[in-house]
């Protein structure tokens, strides 16, 4: 199954990578990612990537955890297996492996996502603060392990 990355992809001082082009590689063994032009996979496309006027990179690719690196900024997309809609306007991944009270999580979407959390499972209920632009904070009742889906 191949699914769509659509990512917007800006600098932590907020401009966007504009006209940029850069390599997909997989996280896990920095090679560089086959990427597709559409869900049938029949039609491979270009890696690196070169991103448009508004700083926008597109493929289509097998779930996955993928990084660019533009100017010495990392750029990652993160997208769990199972995982089947359009990775649009953004989704970031965050895994808490150590329980924690407060789970801290910086992106780089340049606006507050929208946050679900999943603990054990379940979707469940917890404080979301948004620091800045670019960080927003989880807190829970007790220490919690889980995972945090962050969407633009």
């Amino acid at each position: 199954m191949l699914v769509p990355y659509l990512a917007d992809m800006y600098f932590p001082d907020g401009s966007p990578a504009a006209d940029y082009t850069t390599a997909v590689r997989s996280r896990a063994s920095n090679q560089l990612t086959l990427l597709f032009t559409d869900d049938t996979g029949e039609t491979p496309a270009d890696n690196p990537i070169t991103t448009d006027e508004f700083g926008t990179g597109s493929f289509w690719a097998a779930p996955g955890d993928y990084v660019s690196v533009i100017a010495g900024t990392v750029f990652e997309y993160q997208i769990e297996p199972s995982f089947t809609g359009p990775v649009w306007p953004g989704l970031w991944v965050h895994t808490q492996s150590v329980p924690s009270v407060v789970w801290t999580i910086a992106h780089q979407f340049g606006v507050p996502p929208s946050v679900e959390v999943v603990f054990l499972g379940q979707e469940t209920e917890a404080d979301v603060t948004h620091q800045s632009v670019t960080g927003t904070t989880i807190t829970f009742g007790a220490p919690v392990t889980g995972t945090a889906y962050l969407r633009r």
